[in-house]
C-alpha cells in the first residue's frame, strides 16, 4: 500500500529531533519489559536454531534483526500513535543495516586481530553506517527523515 506524497508547497508535519529523556524510564511497566524480553529471547532462540542448521555465520547475521523492535513498535503505537511507531521503525531499519556492518566487520577481523581491537572496529562500522545512512536519508528525503530544508 503506497501513501500519497505531499505536492510542492504542501504543509508537512514537523519531524521530532532525536532526544534522550531518562525520566521516561520511571514510566516503563513490568508488562512492557516482559514483552520486550520475550521478543528478544524469541529472536535469540531463532538465531540459535539458524546457527545449528546453517552455521554460525548465518546465525550471527540473523542476530542483526533488532530483537526488541516488534515489541517496542507495538507499545509505541499503543501509547503515542502510528506516526511515532513508523518513525521508530525507520530508525530500527537503519540500526539493522548497521548491525549487518558490525557482523561483517567482526567476521572479517576476528580471525586476524585480537577481539579487543576487532569489536571496537565493528562498533565503529555500526555507528558509521547507521548514522551515515540517517544523515544521507535526512538530506535526500527531509520530509520523512528530518526537517524541511530551505
Amino acid at each position: 500500500m503506497s501513501q500519497a506524497r505531499p505536492g510542492p508547497g504542501a504543509v508537512r508535519e514537523p519531524v521530532d529531533r532525536v532526544t534522550i529523556d531518562l525520566s521516561r524510564l520511571r514510566r516503563v511497566r513490568l508488562r512492557e519489559l516482559a514483552l520486550r524480553f520475550a521478543f528478544g529471547a524469541g529472536v535469540a532462540v531463532l538465531a540459535g536454531i539458524v546457527s545449528l542448521r546453517f552455521g554460525v555465520l548465518a546465525g550471527g547475521l540473523f542476530l542483526a534483526f533488532p530483537a526488541v523492535l516488534p515489541a517496542s513498535l507495538t507499545l509505541i503505537e499503543e501509547k503515542e500513535g502510528r506516526v511515532k511507531a513508523l518513525a521508530d521503525a525507520r530508525g530500527g531499519q537503519l540500526g539493522a543495516v548497521g548491525m549487518i556492518a558490525f557482523a561483517l566487520t567482526a567476521a572479517a577481523l576476528l580471525p586476524h586481530v585480537p577481539a579487543a581491537l576487532a569489536l571496537p572496529a565493528a562498533l565503529a562500522a555500526w555507528t558509521a553506517v547507521a548514522i551515515g545512512l540517517y544523515a544521507l536519508l535526512r538530506r535526500l528525503a527531509p520530509a520523512t527523515w528530518g526537517e524541511d530544508r530551505d
